[in-house]
């Protein structure tokens, strides 16, 4: 098998009406991506999605299953328990480097994040939209993980101020007052055992 240089992890629960943006949203990062200029390869980076699904009981699956005919780099993980999906998606990424998120974003901020750690940064992060580790970074946190993106941002960002290396961050260019007070809420689910409650609204 060729090397995957990013897996994007999507968790999904009742997301039938935006799960096609979502996955073609992500698909369209790896066009604004620039490789480090030690990278001997050239061209687009390989990506492979993995869309996990948390028992959806709406048409989510249905539709994940029409995007595997257009997308032949998505795989889709189902059946899973709330606030599992990130942890699964990060026991079955194949990338050097993990992205994380679950909802519709902006290519271009994706792919700089991306960016930031295929260059050699350990994360990247745009609060409450992008979740970007290396592997090894990823393995560590993410792999023990109950709960969703917010919840991974912060115990990503508690783990390196440990290790005193903070990550790449850009503000979102889309967050006003109330987005930014749910998405301080979402960061504190996991305190009160609700981590799994941590998703974005339908």
């Amino acid at each position: 098998m060729s090397r995957i240089d990013a897996t994007v992890i999507i968790p999904l629960r009742d997301q039938e009406k935006r799960v096609a943006s979502i996955v073609r949203s992500a698909a369209d990062v790896a066009r604004h991506v620039v490789r480090p200029n030690d990278d001997p390869d050239d061209g687009e980076i390989s990506m492979e999605l993995v869309a996990l699904d948390e028992r959806s009981g709406d048409n989510t699956l249905a539709v994940l299953s029409l995007l595997h005919t257009q997308l032949g780099n998505l795989r889709t993980l189902q059946d899973l328990d709330s606030g599992t999906s990130i942890r699964r998606g990060a026991a079955a990424a194949r990338g050097r480097v993990w992205m994380v998120l679950d909802s519709v974003v902006d290519p271009r901020l994706a792919g700089w994040a991306l960016t930031q750690v295929l260059g050699g940064q350990r994360a990247a992060i745009v609060p409450g939209e992008i979740l970007v580790v290396d592997r090894a970074l990823g393995a560590t946190v993410l792999q023990s993980r109950r709960g969703g993106l917010v919840s991974s941002q912060r115990a990503v960002q508690n783990y390196l101020r440990l290790q005193d290396t903070p990550p790449a961050w850009s503000p979102s260019p889309k967050r006003g007052a109330v987005a930014k007070a749910r998405l301080f809420v979402r960061g504190r689910l996991g305190r009160f055992g609700m981590a799994w409650l941590d998703r974005p609204d339908s």
